[in-house]
């Protein structure tokens, strides 16, 4: 596997050596490369991707575990979460610059592969994974630590991804006295890459908007941005601040 220049410069950047750069190349291989030219005969990084998210959420549940000695099972789960999903892992992502390593296929670079979340997700956990097996459990448990530590105490306040949906409906019905619809506006791609657009309407007037490549997903941001509205328009009506759920909602 010939390794590229800009993988050297990136190995570089890294906190600790990293010797092995066969295995490094492999955290980018999309499984979308494989059907180049070039990518024949080569793995994705699918396995790493499986192995890492393993390990991130055995680390992150270890971090809150000790941190947090008073907070119930619950409570650290959903906190997990707010530490540990595709949104934040992609933003993780985009700041190692993994996004800049990734091969993909022409398709999926067409459809802007560099920037879908659940891509930049996965190339972060098999990144993880990579560390894991160049320099054991104790030192990717040590640089995962330096990771998420500033981001611990966020876990404590923001809502979480999969919180935005009830939160619309609970803040709907209490001013509308009805649900918010959920309405798709548009699906395209290839049955393995579909995107869906989703829009929500709340007492008929559309507050917000989601893409992504599940619906759920789509309907979850769509909502975040509906909740960002809601509660800055009926501010009165609630005891958190908007701006403060504005900050979380973008966050996510």
């Amino acid at each position: 596997m010939k390794i590229t220049h800009s993988l050297e410069i990136f190995a570089s950047t890294l906190p600790f050596s990293f010797t092995d750069r066969e295995l490094l190349k492999k955290v980018f291989v999309h499984r979308s490369y494989l059907n180049e030219k070039e990518g024949s005969g080569l793995e994705s990084n699918e396995r790493l991707e499986f192995l890492g998210d393993a390990i991130l959420s055995n680390i992150v549940s270890h971090m809150l575990f000790r941190r947090h000695p008073d907070i119930n099972e619950g409570d650290l789960t959903k906190m997990r979460a707010r530490l540990v999903n595709r949104h934040a892992l992609a933003k993780l992502a985009l700041l190692l610059k993994l996004d800049a390593q990734l091969l993909l296929g022409k398709g999926e670079k067409r459809t802007g592969g560099h920037e879908n979340p659940t891509i930049l997700a996965g190339v972060f956990e098999a990144f993880v994974a990579a560390v894991y097996f160049h320099h054991g459990f104790q030192k990717t448990f040590d640089y995962i630590e330096v990771m998420f530590t500033p981001l611990l105490e966020c876990a404590l306040d923001e809502p979480v991804h999969f919180d935005y949906k009830p939160r619309l409906q609970e803040h709907s019905q209490k001013l509308f006295k009805e649900a918010p619809v959920y309405k798709l506006t548009r699906e395209e791609g290839p049955p393995h890459r579909k995107t869906f657009d989703i829009e929500v309407f709340v007492a008929g007037k559309a507050l917000g908007k989601g893409t992504a490549s599940k619906k759920k997903d789509a309907e979850q941001l769509a909502a975040g941005e509906a909740l960002k509205n809601l509660l800055e328009r009926f501010a009165e009506f609630f005891p958190e601040p908007s701006s403060s759920t504005g900050a979380a909602i973008h966050g996510a």
